[in-house]
């Protein structure tokens, strides 16, 4: 057997364990002989690299979460503006004049070809 293989997937088996939020419990009267390469396997298992990945997986998961929460507030508020029929009409003046000028801009560069 390879030991670095196994050492791996016990390492990935972990980290999905825990990522899942599942419970890790060894029920010992249901205990298995995996081996000698097993045991070997487990006990190399550097558990700071497993720390170090759990850690960057919930930073990454925290990260998203706190973007999610604010793209959800952000169109919130472009609601709300959107209600208020007065700024409504000045936000589509706005747009309008800005699209204006775009088009002379484009206009005026046409002409000179």
């Amino acid at each position: 057997m390879d030991t670095e293989r196994i050492q791996q997937a016990v390492e990935d088996a972990l980290i999905k364990m825990i990522r899942n939020g599942d419970a890790f419990t060894i029920d010992y009267k249901d205990k298995i002989n995996y081996g000698a390469e097993f045991k070997k396997a487990y006990a190399a298992i550097d558990f700071n690299r497993v720390h170090a990945r759990i850690t960057e997986l919930l930073e990454e998961e925290l990260a998203q979460k706190i973007v999610n929460k604010i793209i959800t507030e952000m169109g919130t508020d472009v609601k709300n503006l959107m209600s208020n029929a007065t700024v409504r009409d000045d936000l589509k003046f706005l747009m309008r004049k800005g699209v204006e000028a775009i088009t002379e801009k484009v206009k005026g560069q046409e002409e000179k070809k």
